[in-house]
């Protein structure tokens, strides 16, 4: 994998003025030479120019991806201002119309993202990151602002997804601080992701908030510890009245799974100690 995109921008620079279309050309024509499948590790494919929604796939698995370049502070600007406190990225990204979102993610055609952070004046790529579409789910979505009257695409509205509405295991970074993350990892990193978040919507959104939970939660941890969270998931699911239940069902799951361990009088380990 070569982080070097100076001979994307001199390329690129030819063809096109537009910041934004130097951008998006840059980081695709990157993406396409240098990533892969997290799942089989091989070569992912590129759509056509113009395909909705997708950018890349893997025809071996049927995994399709949906890119979104994240340039860095001095570059475009382009996302928000505060960045996600592990790569370089926004806090939120831009996705599609909401109802498609919605309808997307429902019938589980949302795509598996890409995000990418670059140094504008060292022209390197200096973060990289896989979000698995198995991790998204509506706590991590939100409708924007619908477009005025007056605007070409009348009451058009867009989404928002929220990386803070991710949990961390659904984050998966390739390249952290201009280091390449070996593929091995990455690929290990997204089967735990399949072999956890599994099921329907409804399900996978409940042991993900359970999951955001417990990643703000130190290595060793109670359940009272969880439970001084219930108003924050009350909000999320305010339908239901046995939030407790529903935790003490994740963290269940969350045991079986090998992500915790039970060591005895209410208390819980993170699997990686």
């Amino acid at each position: 994998m070569n982080l070097d995109l100076s001979d994307y921008f001199s390329q690129t620079l030819a063809l096109y003025k537009s910041p934004s279309q130097v951008a998006r050309k840059v980081t695709e024509t990157w993406a396409s030479d240098n990533l892969y499948c997290p799942r089989c590790g091989l070569p992912l494919h590129q759509y056509k120019n113009n395909t909705e929604v997708f950018d890349f796939y893997c025809d071996h698995f049927d995994q399709k991806f949906m890119f979104i370049p994240s340039p860095a502070k001095d570059n475009f600007q382009l996302k928000g201002t505060k960045s996600f406190p592990h790569n370089h990225f926004p806090s939120t990204i831009t996705g599609a119309e909401y109802h498609t979102t919605l309808a997307s993610l429902e019938h589980g055609l949302f795509p598996s993202l890409i995000l990418l952070h670059y140094e504008l004046k060292r022209k390197e790529v200096q973060d990289g990151l896989f979000i698995h579409r198995l991790s998204v789910t509506l706590n991590s979505i939100r409708a924007r602002t619908p477009l005025t009257e007056n605007a070409r695409r009348s009451n058009w509205t867009g989404t928002k997804i929220l990386l803070n509405g991710i949990p961390e295991i659904g984050k998966i970074p390739i390249i952290s601080e201009s280091s390449i993350v070996p593929k091995e990892i990455v690929m290990e990193k997204w089967l735990s992701v399949e072999r956890i978040l599994q099921g329907n919507l409804d399900r996978r959104g409940w042991i993900s908030a359970v999951m955001m939970v417990i990643d703000k939660l130190p290595e060793l941890f109670s359940l009272n510890d969880i439970y001084a969270y219930q108003p924050y998931l009350e909000q999320q699911y305010p339908n239901n009245r046995h939030i407790r239940d529903k935790i003490r069902q994740q963290l269940q799951i969350l045991r079986e799974k090998g992500q915790l361990k039970f060591v005895g009088r209410g208390k819980y380990l993170k699997s990686n100690h």
